[in-house]
């Protein structure tokens, strides 16, 4: 026995030594996300068999209660709802982009970057102000005479559903924009050389070519929405409730924690069900004989195809890449595609004019140009107070969540171990679960511990939002990163660490600023973790706002969504930067 025991010492030893730097790597993100993640998703579950952890009560509630049912089928359809809105009006915006000149795509593109990295709370603000009664939109029927009095557009469906479409095209757009691209501009030209019109062209070739970046894009849109709570509470009534919010209710209002955990846990089965049925969809297509983008498997492909056009604004396709321009778009392209460009931004544009205005309630265009809700920003602590807050827990979050997803990053990219492609997406799950069933998970957890209404909280919490993004960034410019300066590196003495550390990191550097970016974004303008960890003792910036828009309609909130509009802009201008510097 003692010596089989010797003879299998040193089999294994070499192989826990290989795989001492990868658990290394790997740990810090893993230690996190079990603890702060995984435990109290666990938790919840717990929780939804009663107090004691042996009872069905609940789900028996849940399945006879037919307010719950009718609420939760409203979810699913508005989500289908958006989800098919959001592909006829995305498509043509992919396309448009697509098909422009290497001049005019990145202008383009930025055009859905902006907005798609501008606060949530912002742009339903912004559908606050146009869809009013005294609003942009009642304001121009009624000049135009193609309304007598002003129509009731707010607080119901319509307005529910055009804040979401405003705020899930982007992650429609970028995922049809990145497989579009790599179709080669000659294939629907030879099919209308021999005869096609383009409408025949476009679905016999471009259509059947796009389907992978369009699977994803609706996975990834009805997915969020699902999930959705910020638009739906502020733009819908009370006939327009959501199974989130209903949640919320319980929680909040109710106190009915193994009710609000019940309805909690089939809210993630019903968004892990349709990833899932994505996954399948994804290994249906490539059975088929259909090559599936890579990364494949729906959740990372959008999550990867949304953040590598977002990030890489400058990047066309294959055959730009050629040297080979594709061909112009259509009429229809043109006008269908700017269409949607002009739903994305004007709402923004709208909202920056407003925050100049001297009028004491907010009215489009302003009778005069002021500076005085800025003024009034700089002179309320209350305000201040939970900006200063906001910065120091982002930029905490934004170390943090870079340095342990970078560090996973590696591991994952570089070692090859058994069931890395299950841990992969373990790591960037947190992207699609909804924001609200974490943030009870993480409050019911929090409070055990003593840390809610603290700093430390909303930092350990919004690490959780931020790690998966640093992981994709940082995993898709390792992979692109030539490997061979860095072996060059260890064949010369170098050890592992430092010939990484002096040779590929610096290479890194701008994807890892473009990480850190996102994952200051993911903690500033967070405001549902917030709402439940912040308490009254770390009171941010979005939950500052979120009490402004629901107690009163303060001018104030303008300007702070137009310092917020900038903000965006000057992380995306630093990112550009950082990006022509490593080109």
């Amino acid at each position: 026995m003692a010596l089989m025991e010797a003879e299998a010492g040193p089999e294994r030893s070499p192989v826990l030594r290989r795989m001492a730097p990868t658990v290394a790597l790997l740990l810090p993100a893993l230690v996190l996300l079990v603890l702060l993640y995984l435990l109290p998703l666990a938790e919840i579950v717990r929780l939804s068999f009663g107090e004691a952890g042996a009872s069905l009560d609940a789900y028996g509630t849940l399945a006879r209660d037919e307010i719950a049912r009718v609420i939760l089928s409203r979810t699913v359809w508005i989500a289908v709802q958006v989800t098919a809105i959001c592909l006829v009006a995305g498509f043509p915006v992919a396309s448009l982009i697509a098909r422009a000149s290497p001049r005019i795509a990145p202008v383009l593109l930025l055009l859905v970057v902006i907005p798609m990295w501008t606060s949530i709370l912002v742009r339903s603000y912004a559908w606050m102000v146009l869809l009013g009664r005294e609003g942009v939109v009642n304001g121009t029927l009624v000049s135009l005479g193609l309304a007598e009095a002003p129509l009731q557009l707010l607080y119901n469906r319509f307005a529910v559903i055009v804040g979401m479409v405003h705020v899930m095209l982007p992650f429609m757009i970028l995922p049809i924009l990145n497989t579009l691209r790599q179709i080669p501009p000659a294939l629907p030209a030879a099919a209308e050389s021999l005869g096609a019109s383009p409408l025949r062209a476009f679905l016999t070739v471009v259509l059947p070519l796009s389907l992978p970046g369009v699977a994803a894009g609706c996975a990834l849109v009805f997915i969020l929405s699902l999930g959705f709570y910020v638009t739906p509470a502020l733009l819908g009534g009370l006939r327009d409730t959501t199974f989130v919010l209903l949640i919320e209710r319980y929680v909040t209002a109710i106190r009915d924690w193994p009710m609000a955990a019940a309805m909690s846990v089939l809210l993630l089965v019903l968004t892990l069900g349709a990833v899932a049925a994505g996954q399948l969809g994804a290994a249906g297509r490539a059975q088929g004989g259909h090559r599936p983008a890579r990364p494949s498997g729906p959740v990372r492909l959008m999550v990867a195809a949304v953040l590598a056009a977002a990030t890489r604004a400058r990047r066309g396709g294959g055959e730009r890449r050629a040297g080979r321009s594709p061909a112009g778009p259509k009429a229809a392209t043109v006008l269908l595609g700017g269409a949607g460009l002009v739903f994305l931004c004007a709402p923004l544009l709208i909202i920056l004019i407003l925050s100049f205005s001297d009028a004491p309630f907010l009215t489009f265009p302003p009778e005069g140009l002021s500076l005085r809700w800025y003024e009034n920003f700089f002179s309320r602590p209350d305000w201040t107070d939970a900006a200063l807050t906001s910065v120091r827990v982002a930029l905490a979050t934004m170390v943090l969540a870079t340095l342990v997803g970078t560090l996973a990053a590696v591991a994952l990219v570089r070692a090859d171990f058994p069931g890395k492609a299950l841990l992969a997406g373990f790591m960037i799950s947190p992207i699609v679960v909804p924001t609200m069933v974490l943030a009870i998970a993480l409050y019911f957890v929090f409070a055990r511990l003593g840390i809610v209404g603290t700093e430390a909280g909303l930092i350990l919490a919004h690490t959780v939002l931020g790690i998966p993004f640093v992981i994709v960034v940082v995993s898709g410019a390792l992979r692109s990163t030539d490997i061979l300066p860095e072996r060059a590196a260890r064949t010369l003495g170098a050890p592992p660490p430092v010939a990484f550390l002096r040779v590929t990191l610096p290479v890194l550097r701008p994807a890892v600023l473009t990480a850190a970016f996102f994952a200051f974004l993911a903690s500033f303008d967070e405001l549902v973790i917030a709402l439940f960890i912040a308490g009254t003792g770390a009171r941010t910036l979005p939950k500052r706002m979120w009490e402004g828009i629901r107690e009163e309609i303060d001018p104030t909130i303008a300007a702070v969504a137009a310092m917020l509009i900038g903000l965006t802009l000057l992380l995306l201008m630093v990112s550009e930067v950082a990006k022509r510097r490593r080109s």
